[in-house]
């Protein structure tokens, strides 16, 4: 009965606990919102700024053009790096562990729903109340 009573109480924290870290996570992912909306608008500054020292040494539409051109091949570089990311050592470890930790569990779970199967087969259970062990094999005879 005391366990029943630790593992709800440790449920509950690791509730609260889950409770917490979302509302941290949900706080630095609006925090995170606007640094991007602010660094956006750094980008379309230096822009700006980019556009307008070329224009001082070229014309207005070839400045466009060599700044659409910078803008693509850095476009290329970040797409390239992205589609080459794999997982991680760490993550296909971490993986590893997760499936072997369950195969585990299932075994150990299939194991505890045998045994009462197996000692009822067997007549290792409880005596009825005439002194007569109970046995599926009594069934055979």
């Amino acid at each position: 009965m005391r366990s029943i009573n630790l593992l709800k109480v440790a449920a509950e924290a690791e509730l609260l606990r889950l409770r917490a870290l979302l509302a941290r996570q949900g706080r630095r992912a609006a925090f995170g919102a606007g640094a991007v909306i602010f660094m956006l608008g750094v980008l379309v500054l230096a822009e700006v700024a980019g556009w307008q020292v070329l224009r001082l040494y070229v014309a207005s539409i070839l400045a466009t053009l060599i700044l659409l051109g910078i803008n693509v091949v850095i476009c290329a570089l970040f797409g390239a790096l992205a589609a080459r990311s794999s997982p991680s050592h760490a993550e296909r470890e971490a993986l590893r562990v997760r499936r072997q930790a369950l195969d585990a569990a299932r075994g150990a779970l299939s194991f505890t729903a045998a045994v009462p199967l197996i000692s009822a087969l067997l007549g290792l259970g409880r005596h009825r109340r005439s002194g007569r062990r109970r046995s599926v094999f009594r069934l055979l005879r």
